[in-house]
């Protein structure tokens, strides 16, 4: 075992449009210390030119792709969609020198599209993240089952670990969530995650208060502690903003620290 100190590091996510508002709340939080990284959801050309992004420049800033809700889906890849990733996704992290790009598996139940499209987009950098199993529109979901991602990690992906979408779809298979997170975890070795609070009486995605809905968020605690004495852990907190700036990010990020 190293004799570094490793930690739990707290991201806060943000996103492209929240340029006027967000931004420079999330550089103060940054710099005093409540937040070691932040997570940049990009929105489909809404950042034009990338000095709009300098004030994230020496903040440590990984990347989340778009998903479908901004119409961009791994399975409905075309040449349009491959030059856009290549161009707003790619060359943003490019700029902020982010050390991961978290992408959706999305809507489908074919290995061989999955295999043959994200081979398009493909870079060093892109974490594969796991999906309930059942979208909002009822659509199934890739990368909901254990089968589905051991496939993708024999693709040779890493993983971004969303602790809400990995309950949901044990929800939705019937079958235990903390037995099925335990089993994930072990197979797919994450050190990259989302975390939010939702209720275990629906299978629905709800990215809701850790303080609220009836998740054991102690437990997911103890299991990112554990990890820790082996591995730096990044967490991203996808928890609601109240409509005052950051300020419910931050309590949300201090009820986990106090845990």
């Amino acid at each position: 075992m190293s004799d570094k100190e490793y930690k739990i590091k707290y991201g806060l996510k943000i996103w492209s449009t929240n340029k006027k508002e967000l931004f420079s709340e999330a550089v103060q939080l940054f710099e005093k210390g409540e937040v070691d990284f932040m997570e940049l959801y990009i929105v489909p050309d809404s950042l034009g030119n990338m000095e709009l992004l300098n004030e994230l420049k020496n903040i440590p800033t990984t990347i989340h792709a778009p998903h479908s809700e901004h119409n961009f889906d791994v399975f409905k890849l075309n040449d349009s969609k491959t030059e856009f990733f290549k161009n707003q996704v790619i060359k943003t992290a490019d700029f902020l020198n982010s050390k991961a790009i978290v992408v959706h598996a999305e809507a489908g139940d074919s290995q061989e599209i999955f295999k043959k499209n994200i081979s398009r987009i493909n870079d060093k950098r892109i974490l594969i993240e796991n999906m309930t199993k059942i979208g909002t529109n009822g659509e199934l979901h890739f990368g909901h089952s254990y089968e589905q991602l051991k496939f993708i990690k024999d693709c040779g992906f890493n993983f971004c670990f969303d602790f809400s979408h990995a309950i949901k779809s044990a929800i939705s298979q019937g079958l235990d969530y903390k037995e099925f997170v335990e089993k994930l975890i072990i197979e797919l070795s994450p050190s990259y995650f989302h975390i939010c609070g939702g209720e275990t009486n629906t299978e629905k995605d709800e990215h809701g208060d850790l303080f609220n809905g009836d998740f054991d968020v102690k437990w997911i605690k103890k299991i990112l502690v554990k990890l820790t004495e082996e591995k730096d852990i990044h967490l991203v907190f996808e928890t609601p903003k109240s409509g005052n700036g950051l300020e419910n990010d931050i309590k949300n990020i201090n009820y986990f620290r106090s845990l």
